[in-house]
């Protein structure tokens, strides 16, 4: 295989690989396939499709690469910001988003039966397949990646790294291959890293030195532009207001400032999501094994919506019930939902930021379990109060708790989780 010589001319390539994937009667010699983690966010999308592209710019590319947009093709309604950002860069460089791969247009299990040997996989943005992509594991060549390693793919290349964003680990290879960056590139690489990182804000502590030095190099490199006159935006002064956005020109920002608040006002857009599509927007499943070997399935959903909104709109027993159904439909242990952003703690005060964990169980409550999340000083959890309704260790299967912890996300929340499971 040529390596390729930019990046619009690796988007030229993709609109052929999902043809080519279910093609059985012609296989390539070599396959392989770069995967994001299960959650599909910002971050996942844009590093799995670079990291696509510089496997393929490298001077001895690994046979046919093919980036996987790791959730549904019908799934990215519920994410309007991957949505928007990726279809306005692939617009910008000759593609379309039908151009794009997704895990429901191919057969992961049919693809290892037929490539066998010629198989390779990258994981990027996690470090060992999801539950339900195990069969990718034997082939797992190389990781990048910014999360704890949970020790699977020993055998892989493997560059962790704990940075605000994966999507800094990738930029940093794009801009080791010393070919021209162009616009729609640069923006799309700045813009995970500026959602990840609260527009490298200090007081979010999360950007690392390595974050803030791609900003740096990708600033310059994007061409910003003045927004139209007629754009709008919600307002910020209710709580549920809708986002409406003119796809063709929302990404025509003048900042860093302006394409972090559009891109987080359409990821923050969520209350017309039913409970389920919430659970299900920002999701990742694992298996983790207790002190007698058996093994937990654990689901964690993200929400950017706090419990007070949710619970205003749907009422608390509806969001027990869907989360018990959840936990059925997943065949979960057990279920963590973290619901995160800012409301008001009182009519007129400014908003302020938070974060809320729910936990719920497929068996009756796991005392010991819960009771090893409250004495974790990563997350300093303290019982909820809501509408009255106290959620405590005797009431129900379900949990509510203030996470005061609000830096801590999913990221250092599952080893929390992890390690009071393997105590058990």
């Amino acid at each position: 295989m040529k390596p390729v010589n930019s990046f619009g001319a690796f988007i030229k390539t993709l609109a052929t690989n999902t043809a080519r994937l279910n093609n059985l009667a012609n296989p390539a010699n070599s396959l392989t396939l770069v995967l994001g983690n299960e959650s599909a966010d910002l971050d996942s999308l844009v590093s799995s499709l670079t990291l696509a592209y510089v496997l393929s710019a490298k001077p001895d590319p690994p046979g046919h690469v093919v980036p996987i947009m790791n959730t549904n093709r019908s799934d990215m309604i519920l994410r309007q910001d991957c949505d928007l950002l990726l279809r306005t860069t692939l617009n910008a460089e000759g593609g379309r988003m039908e151009d794009l791969t997704f895990l429901d247009d191919i057969d992961l299990n049919m693809l290892v039966q037929k490539y066998k040997d010629g198989l390779n996989v990258w994981l990027v943005d996690h470090n060992a397949p999801a539950s339900r992509q195990m069969v990718l594991e034997p082939f797992v060549r190389g990781v990048v990646d910014h999360h704890l390693d949970e020790g699977k793919c020993p055998d892989a290349m493997k560059e962790i790294e704990v940075v605000g964003s994966c999507t800094s680990l990738v930029a940093a290879k794009v801009k080791e291959l010393g070919n021209p960056i162009d616009s729609p590139l640069a923006k799309m690489l700045l813009s995970p890293i500026l959602m990840d990182t609260v527009n490298i804000s200090s007081k979010a502590q999360k950007a690392t030195d390595k974050d803030t030095e791609c900003v740096s190099w990708l600033v310059p490199l994007v061409e910003w532009e003045d927004p139209p006159a007629t754009a709008s935006t919600a307002n910020d002064d209710e709580d549920d207001a809708p986002v409406f956005v003119d796809l063709s020109t929302a990404l025509q920002v003048r900042s860093t400032e302006e394409l972090y608040r559009t891109l987080d006002k359409l990821k923050g857009s969520v209350s017309h999501l039913s409970t389920r599509d919430l659970l299900r927007k920002d999701y990742k499943q694992w298996k983790v094994a207790d002190k007698r070997g058996k093994e937990w399935v654990v689901g964690i959903s993200s929400i950017a919506y706090r419990m007070k909104k949710w619970v205003k709109r749907d009422g608390l027993t509806a969001i027990e019930t869907a989360i018990s159904d959840w936990v059925s439909e997943q065949n979960l242990d057990v279920a963590l939902v973290m619901t995160h952003g800012k409301v008001r703690p009182r009519k007129s005060a400014p908003k302020e930021y938070g974060r809320d964990l729910t936990v719920a169980f497929k068996e009756p409550p796991q005392a010991l379990f819960i009771a090893g999340l409250v004495a974790s000083s990563a997350l300093n959890l303290e019982f909820m109060t809501v509408n009255n309704l106290h959620s405590d260790i005797d009431r129900s299967p379900i949990y509510l708790f203030d996470q005061k912890k609000t830096t801590a996300s999913r990221k250092q929340v599952f080893p929390v989780v992890k390690s009071v499971i393997e105590s058990l």
